[in-house]
């Protein structure tokens, strides 16, 4: 089979059969202050945390006639992250990813969520430490 070049402006042919498909949004390496921890040295202070979350959403959210108000978007994923992790000291690691993820998941548009926390500065001869949360319908 040959493929021709695409002409820009050209409307693409009728979508080719396949399979399925899935569509995915990400926000990664967002970097945040976060009050976190359960030691005495960890409360009334702020400790970089770095949050990676991919959400699969159904192909309709994630691209809904380029209606952005309509559509499963990072920038809105990334401030709701941003709200719950300064919104106020979290013990553990663990608990501040299930709350994410019990937020994020409260939109049925997603369907699957992979949501990574490392504390930056949590041990001196590592790069980081963390949590990683999967959930899925």
């Amino acid at each position: 089979m040959k493929l021709e070049p695409v002409r820009p402006g050209a409307a693409p042919a009728a979508r080719p059969a396949h399979a399925g498909e899935r569509t995915s949004v990400r926000v990664r390496g967002l970097r945040l202050e976060a009050e976190v921890g359960v030691y005495d040295s960890e409360r009334g202070r702020r400790q970089p945390v770095r949050i990676d979350l991919t959400a699969e959403v159904d192909a309709s959210a994630a691209s809904p006639s380029g209606r952005l108000a309509e559509a499963v978007n990072y920038a809105a994923l990334a401030e709701t992250v941003r709200q719950i992790v300064l919104s106020r000291h979290h013990d553990l690691l663990e608990d501040l990813a299930q709350l994410i993820a019990d937020t994020l998941f409260a939109d049925p548009r997603i369907t699957r969520l992979n949501l990574e926390i490392d504390k930056l500065t949590a041990l001196d001869d590592a790069d980081s430490v963390g949590v990683t949360l999967e959930r899925w319908r």
